[in-house]
């Protein structure tokens, strides 16, 4: 088996490529979507480029991406992608209510983001 794939969506300029170094070092391939695109294109990534987690801001320009995690839930059925979901704010219940396997309270330690990621991918 390959390398296991994570995409990152952040709309944070400075957070993405530390997140993307960190998970590189770790062994994952990572794909960083370099700008926040227009959620079509956001779920047409994801289905051509089958990452095994996304990793996701809560807020994306200040707007909740609820409706992005159900939507790919829905679209990755077969594929089963697992989402984990960030936020400075405590929405653990939002998130996971609507579809997320996980979610991570910022600022967290990298560790605390590796331990998530390996905890979600090795669940079934």
């Amino acid at each position: 088996m390959g390398k296991q794939r994570i995409m990152i969506i952040e709309d944070d300029n400075d957070m993405r490529p530390l997140m993307s170094a960190l998970l590189e070092m770790e062994g994952y391939e990572v794909i960083c979507l370099d700008h926040i695109q227009p959620e079509v294109q956001v779920l047409s990534r994801i289905t051509d480029q089958k990452p095994d987690l996304v990793l996701m801001d809560v807020f994306i320009k200040g707007k909740p991406s609820y409706e992005l995690v159900e939507k790919l839930k829905q679209q990755s059925k077969g594929n089963r992608t697992k989402i984990l979901m960030s936020s400075g704010m405590a929405v653990e219940a939002e998130c996971l209510q609507h579809g997320a396997d996980g979610f991570l309270l910022k600022p967290y330690m990298p560790e605390e983001l590796i331990l998530k990621i390996n905890q979600i991918l090795e669940s079934v």
